[in-house]
């Protein structure tokens, strides 16, 4: 009689956190709801190039237009509002290079933009402005209540 190893894959039908391995390195944390959803698309753009038309489409992580390359999957499965945390203390205990968010060793590139300049307002906008006054605290009227009234005033 054959010996078979029989691996129980119930736990992916709920949520959980998981990691993507290369090599016995972790290389991307992610969490979901529907693991073995996201899984599935994981698997499917591993070691593919990945085209402008699907590029937009793939929610994961892309190197130069690639899906990540791993050969090995961790899962935890917890409780729903247990993700977000497992998969920041994760990120931050393995480094992995593939996640920028909460990893202390890839911090996200500065966005350099170039100073904007201030453009002053007209004087004649200026005096506009200096009319208009809120009114908060008028009593409640059934038709204006989730309003406020602005009421124009002439010097």
């Amino acid at each position: 009689m054959l010996d078979y190893t029989v691996i129980d894959l119930s736990k992916l039908m709920h949520c959980g956190v998981y990691a993507l391995l290369r090599r016995g390195e972790v290389v991307y944390v992610g969490k979901s709801k529907q693991p073995l959803m996201r899984l599935h698309t994981h698997m499917l753009n591993r070691k593919q190039v990945m085209g402008k038309a699907f590029a937009g489409t793939y929610t994961g992580p892309m190197e130069a237009g690639r899906g990540i390359n791993f050969d090995g999957i961790w899962f935890l499965p917890c409780m729903l509002g247990q993700l977000g945390i497992l998969e920041v203390h994760l990120i931050r205990e393995y480094k992995p290079k593939y996640n920028v968010q909460h990893n202390p060793d890839l911090k996200p590139k500065p966005k350099t933009k170039e100073p904007t300049q201030i453009m002053p307002i007209p004087e004649d906008m200026k005096e506009l402005l200096r009319q208009i006054v809120v009114i908060s605290d008028l009593p409640p009227v059934p038709e204006l209540a989730p309003q406020r009234a602005y009421i124009m005033r002439r010097l």
